[in-house]
């Protein structure tokens, strides 16, 4: 059946979440000793009508028959997710996002029109829950991808990936240039990914 990651005997499905650092984390895969990637690549094909490499779970299993090797997730900051969402949607479209979620209705109507419509076929503001499998092992993108993590994709799958500088795809236009929201978005995505903060212990203080 199809891995997305392979070097020799061992292999592993990458379950890249949106945001978290999964194009980066793709390039160092791609770029380490023998090892071969399938279906990673941004905006080359769909299942369900959803970029495959951000498939959520069951998709994924049911797409790629992958139940039986190890699951690796990046997981991210509830907050400090959907602000990386927002600002390159900004520096995409330009548009003050502040304005469309200056109230929790707002906010409530915007999110779910991405997740529904909008954003369905990237995954941008789904859940992080949602990509979760049984087998899933995670890690956190505030640990950083240093010697840690190379040390813990080869616990949990024998491979072995090299830490180097690697160039990836980045979205059109995107930026590193700073875009605030308002203070309150941070509540309403705190009750909204309410799951998300619990799941992966993150902080609900502000």
């Amino acid at each position: 059946f199809p891995v997305t990651i392979k070097q020799g005997n061992n292999s592993c499905y990458f379950i890249h979440i949106p945001r978290t650092g999964g194009r980066y984390v793709s390039s160092l895969f791609e770029n380490s000793n023998e090892v071969q990637c399938s279906h990673h690549k941004i905006n080359t094909e769909r299942v369900n009508g959803i970029d495959v490499t951000h498939l959520h779970y069951p998709l994924y299993d049911l797409h790629f028959n992958v139940s039986k090797i190890p699951h690796i997730a990046i997981v991210r900051n509830p907050y400090n997710k959907f602000h990386s969402s927002i600002k390159n949607m900004h520096s995409i479209h330009g548009c003050n996002y502040n304005d469309c979620l200056k109230t929790e209705k707002k906010f409530l109507e915007f999110v779910q029109c991405e997740i529904l419509d909008r954003s369905y076929h990237n995954n941008w503001f789904l859940p992080q829950n949602k990509f979760i499998s049984p087998n899933t092992h995670i890690w956190k993108y505030e640990w950083g991808f240093g010697p840690k993590f190379k040390k813990w994709i080869y616990d949990k799958t024998k491979i072995d990936i090299s830490i180097k500088k690697v160039i990836y795809e980045k979205f059109e236009k995107e930026t590193n240039e700073n875009y605030n929201l308002d203070r309150i978005v941070k509540k309403y995505v705190k009750n909204f990914y309410k799951k998300d903060y619990n799941t992966f212990k993150y902080s609900t203080l502000f």
